[in-house]
């Protein structure tokens, strides 16, 4: 195990105990300031983790509404807190959630865990172009009933903007036989490249989505389209587009 899988290892348990937060105290703009228990590790460890968190930002505003820059990439979601457990879930309008346990929080400090990994993060001033929101698109979606969802599917297509026709062909032969297994009790198993998750489906609002949680992370698709052989789901409110049979073609 390299050092830098330790990083990631640092247990909640030895973190700083602290009551549930109120929410008003998290909203702001917070920026990457350190390692949490940085002595535990060398020199080329912590170099590494500045690479890839050094720039990191995390905004979240009193509407709800969250952008992230994070490795390079950005984020926009929505996020809510559970003031019991002082964790915070955000969800991506890409369509992924996850939650974050808060171990230290004060008026310019915060101790966040992201994955297994525990960083300092303090307070930075908010410009105008982070209040600029990402329009959503509107995305027709179906309602759909439990038996008809209810089905071992097979993964055919995975369409995403830019990705060439051949692309996507490739890609096709590469993922044959992977599936998605909503079973009818909510039990949820797929399986894509001989690895297999397990959790826990449930309808969305009005049933025209589905959420998976798997451990604490969720993965939330949008109905597009649904016959007793075909289902079009859309990733979040993205352009990516899985399109699944019972049929293994």
């Amino acid at each position: 195990m390299t050092k830098l899988r330790f990083l990631f290892l640092i247990p909640i348990g030895l973190s700083l105990s602290v009551q549930a937060q109120k929410t008003d105290s998290l909203v702001g703009k917070w920026k990457y300031y350190d390692v949490y228990n940085k002595q535990k590790y060398d020199t080329a460890t912590l170099k590494i983790a500045k690479e890839y968190f050094g720039a990191m930002t995390l905004y979240f505003k009193k509407n709800k509404h969250y952008k992230a820059f994070v490795m390079n990439n950005i984020d926009e979601g929505v996020w809510s807190m559970n003031e019991s457990t002082s964790k915070v879930r955000l969800t991506s309008y890409k369509g992924h959630s996850n939650e974050s346990q808060i171990i230290g929080l004060g008026d310019d400090k915060l101790i966040l865990t992201m994955g297994e990994g525990s960083f300092i993060m303090t307070r930075t001033d908010i410009t105008p172009s982070d209040n600029i929101e990402q329009p959503l698109p509107e995305i027709k979606t179906v309602a759909a009933t439990k038996n008809q969802i209810s089905k071992k599917w097979f993964l055919q297509r995975r369409e995403a903007p830019g990705r060439t026709e051949a692309q996507v062909k490739f890609a096709s032969k590469l993922i044959k036989g992977a599936y998605a297994h909503f079973k009818q009790n909510g039990d949820y198993e797929a399986q894509s490249l001989k690895v297999t998750e397990s959790g826990k489906w449930e309808f969305g609002p009005d049933k025209r989505s589905i959420i998976v949680t798997i451990e604490n992370q969720q993965r939330i698709w949008n109905i597009k389209a649904i016959s007793s052989t075909e289902l079009v789901l859309i990733s979040g409110y993205t352009e990516e587009i899985w399109k699944f049979s019972t049929k293994l073609l």
